[in-house]
């Protein structure tokens, strides 16, 4: 019983630390883009040629296809303001009050790249988030910052679809709650608590505390990646105390079984026993001797055959546990392996893709048609090399073997809404989504429902004409209860020689495209998913009209 409570204990403060974590890295990776697109901005010819006129208008594009930027500014190091996007070029412009002098004191002196606290702006007054890198302009080292939108900060934090009772939120250097996924209008700008401050300060990454809002909950911190902030997660202790209430019971219920088996296989043996000793006995006194030794030496045989069986059963026993602890161990390295890899791999990828993006939205803001169409052609290419990738780990991590999933009740919308911004920006505007249900949440497991709706997404873009719409239709079903999502698309349909694979979700593993990839991983990953979830994905109808994939996510799991 202390094994098994431990274990779940265990395994959901384990699930605690993953989400944070994930979320940390996601943040960080949207803070890399920003990065990318001010050094995209430091590389234009106007701020390399010294024009402020030109410069202000590359940053001022810059500032207005990107929704995670407020505005750009260009600082010296006596803290005067050479341009700033929210205002037009020439205004006189405040100097920043001491706390952002100190704040980009690294960037011109160090060169570093810098992340801010909270702040209040100097020029509009509001509460902001910043960051900046050093650019040189005719022979001089200047501050280049950009304004980080709060709204977009919220998103990031949001793409998780925490579950409803969880709270999550990011703190700041100064330990300054700058996003939240509930109340954040009411929190951020606020101070975190005593006991997190404290926690964060010794290294603490779980631990049990209280929110701003009085709910007693289990905490996981997770750094964001070059930023000095935090990312802190918390689930009510009394979800976690009423999943370990259950295992008890349960493991209770199955104690008393196998106790009640105990006895009644005690009782059998005894019985047994005492049948041949009384044999045993009646033979003596009747003056058996032979039927009597023989008799006892039965006994005796018996009680040392049970005797060596319960040893051989507590050395089996023993066994099985030290492999499983081994198997558990290196489990654990191959995950912090994979998440090593996966970072090193993925965020360089980011920053290409950013830059390509900024490269190529500027080229369409000058015309230069002809030129930008390379780089879109670069920005989709690299995408596929992205989504292969998160593949790949995906079924090396989270789809080889038969771990439980870990499901929670999940904003539908919110779900699609994030595996559809996972989608090349030039193609993501193709899906539409429509809706055959009032449902608003369901039971499922985020991550991997998001990897499996993406790959159905990219195949159906893939598979259509150029233009046309994917939809992505929400239903539900009573018998068996379960949430629907369909994925329709207008290609010419699935090959029938392919149907009978696909359908079973078997590997293709000689099956190859035109440019040599293998095909059918992204279904097979989807297969898997939807056997973790209980569900099924389907090929509902396909031809020449269009093909449409059904993913059916059985809801009997997370009652």
């Amino acid at each position: 019983m202390y094994r098994s409570i431990g274990e779940l204990r265990v395994q959901s403060m384990s699930a605690l630390q993953r989400r944070a974590d994930d979320a940390a890295m996601l943040i960080g990776q949207q803070l890399d883009s920003v990065f990318a697109a001010l050094r995209a901005t430091a590389q234009s010819d106007g701020v390399r040629r010294g024009d402020l006129a030109t410069a202000y208008e590359t940053a001022t594009r810059v500032a207005e296809v990107d929704p995670r930027i407020v505005g750009i500014s260009i600082v010296d190091g006596e803290g005067r303001q050479v341009f700033n996007t929210r205002r037009p070029l020439g205004t006189p412009l405040p100097r920043p009050p001491a706390l952002l002098m100190e704040l980009q004191r690294p960037v011109i002196e160090q060169g570093r790249q810098v992340v801010s606290p909270l702040v209040i702006g100097e020029t509009t007054k509001d509460k902001v988030l910043g960051v900046g890198l050093p650019v040189a302009i005719g022979g001089q080292t200047y501050a280049l910052r950009a304004v980080v939108s709060l709204e977009a900060l919220g998103g990031w934090l949001n793409a998780q679809a925490w579950p409803a009772d969880w709270t999550a939120a990011v703190i700041d250097q100064n330990s300054v709650i700058v996003a939240r996924s509930r109340d954040a209008e009411r929190f951020v700008g606020q101070r975190a608590t005593d006991v997190l401050v404290d926690a964060v300060k010794h290294g603490d990454t779980l631990f049990q505390s209280v929110t701003k809002d009085g709910t007693p909950v289990y905490t996981s911190v997770a750094p964001v990646p070059g930023s000095g902030w935090y990312v802190v997660v918390g689930q009510p202790a009394a979800a976690i105390h009423a999943q370990v209430r259950d295992s008890m019971a349960r493991v209770l219920i199955v104690g008393v079984l196998c106790a009640m088996l105990a006895v009644a296989g005690a009782l059998y043996m005894a019985r047994r026993l005492a049948r041949q000793l009384r044999s045993a006995v009646e033979a003596h006194v009747r003056g058996g001797k032979a039927v009597s030794e023989l008799t006892i030496r039965e006994v005796a045989e018996l009680s040392d055959a049970l005797a060596r069986a319960s040893e051989a059963e507590a050395k089996a026993m023993g066994e099985l546990q030290h492999a499983r602890e081994q198997a558990l161990a290196q489990l654990k390295e191959r995950s912090d392996m994979l998440d090593v890899l996966a970072h090193e791999v993925r965020q360089p990828l980011n920053n290409a893709s950013a830059a390509l993006q900024a490269a190529s939205v500027e080229l369409l803001r000058d015309g230069k048609l002809t030129a930008a169409e390379p780089l879109r052609r670069a920005e989709l290419v690299l995408n596929e090399v992205q989504q292969s990738i998160g593949n790949t780990l995906a079924v090396a991590s989270l789809l080889v073997g038969s771990q439980r999933i870990e499901g929670v009740d999940t904003d539908i919308d919110a779900l699609i809404e994030v595996a559809i911004a996972d989608l090349p920006p030039s193609e993501a505007h193709r899906v539409r989504i429509e809706r055959d249900t009032n449902t608003r949440t369901a039971w499922m497991e985020p991550g991997l429902m998001r990897l499996a709706l993406r790959n159905l997404l990219s195949n159906a873009l893939r598979c259509s004409a150029a233009g046309s719409e994917v939809i992505v239709c929400i239903s539900d079903s009573d018998e068996p209860l379960a949430l629907i999502l369909d994925v329709i698309d207008r290609g010419p349909g699935i090959d029938p020689g392919r149907l009978a694979t696909l359908a079973a979700g078997m590997p293709p593993r000689a099956e190859r495209d035109a440019r040599g990839r293998r095909r059918g991983l992204g279904l097979q990953i989807v297969h898997r998913v939807m056997e973790l979830h209980g569900g099924s994905l389907r090929i509902e109808r396909t031809g020449p009209e269009g093909t449409t994939m059904r993913l059916i996510i059985t809801q009997s799991a997370g009652a």
